[in-house]
Formats: structure tokens, C-alpha cells, sequence
């Protein structure tokens, strides 16, 4: 088989042919050597880039992530501390309640103990007063009924029996 037809139909001679091969190869040399290996490291440095920004969005990524947790954790403990500050607070607040109605039994206990001793005494003077009293009218008047001076011993004893005669 001749390729001599072929050659001949395409209107071209082995010498053009080699000549145009040669160039083929002159020029994929040249694209080889000035523009694919450009291109092949800038792919290569893109793809490291990309691969690195990846890399660094995954650990940007669980970063974010745990410090998410950290502050739910910590919106939780302060949730908890701020429940355990109100009980405290509710705890204590009952416990100064009692005590001040405690306080405050006890010392209207008091006051009322006071006023009653207050009003046994008053109740004593005054019949101790009345007493004194009575016991000067009596004289008085048992001095104008007898029409006689009587000593102070026998007015007092005198007085002593009318006191127990009304106590009785």
C-alpha cells in the first residue's frame, strides 16, 4: 500500500510533510515548555490552595464548633447558677421571715407579759390606795361617831379589821 494516492489527492509532497511535523513538534515543544508548564504549576499551586483552604475551613469549622459548645455549656452553667442564686435567695428570704415573725412573737409575748404585771401592779396600788383611803375615812368617821380620839394602834387595828371585812 502506497500512501503516494494519498499524498498526491491532499496535494502534499514528504517534504512538506516533514517539514510541518517538525513544526508540530517545535510548537508543542515551545506550548510544552512555556505555556503547559506554567499552567501546570499554577493548577498545581491552585489545587494545594483550594486542598489548604478546605483544610482550614474543616478545622475553622470544629473551632467554631467546639466554641459553640464552650458557650453553650457556658449559657447553661449560668442558667444553673442563676436558679441556684434564686432558691438561695428565696431560701434565705424564708428563713428572715420566720425569724422576724419569731422575733416578733416573742416579743409581744413580752409586751404582753409586761402589761399584765404592769396592770397587777397598778390593780395593787390602787387598792392599796383605796385601801389607805378607806381606812382614813373610816377613822374619820368612826372618830365622829364615837366622839373619841382613838390612839393610832387602835385606829389601825381597827382599819386592819374593816380591810378584812371587805376582802372577805
Amino acid at each position: 500500500m502506497t500512501f503516494q494516492p494519498l499524498f498526491a489527492a491532499l496535494n502534499l509532497e514528504i517534504g512538506d510533510l516533514l517539514y510541518y511535523l517538525i513544526v508540530f513538534a517545535i510548537l508543542l515543544w515551545v506550548v510544552k515548555h512555556y505555556a503547559w508548564g506554567p499552567v501546570t504549576k499554577m493548577m498545581e499551586k491552585r489545587r494545594k490552595q483550594v486542598s489548604d483552604d478546605l483544610d482550614h475551613a474543616a478545622s475553622d469549622r470544629q473551632r467554631a464548633e467546639l466554641l459553640a459548645n464552650q458557650r453553650a455549656a457556658a449559657l447553661q452553667k449560668s442558667k444553673q447558677d442563676a436558679t441556684q442564686i434564686i432558691s438561695d435567695a428565696r431560701t434565705n428570704a424564708e428563713k428572715t421571715k420566720q425569724s422576724i415573725i419569731s422575733d416578733a412573737d416573742q416579743e409581744a409575748a413580752t409586751i404582753k407579759k409586761q402589761a399584765k404585771a404592769d396592770a397587777e401592779q397598778a390593780k395593787a396600788d390602787a387598792l392599796n390606795a383605796a385601801q389607805a383611803q378607806v381606812a382614813d375615812l373610816s377613822v374619820t368617821i368612826a372618830g365622829k361617831v364615837i366622839a373619841k380620839n382613838l390612839s393610832a394602834e387602835d385606829q389601825k387595828d381597827l382599819v386592819d379589821q374593816f380591810v378584812k371585812g371587805l376582802k372577805d
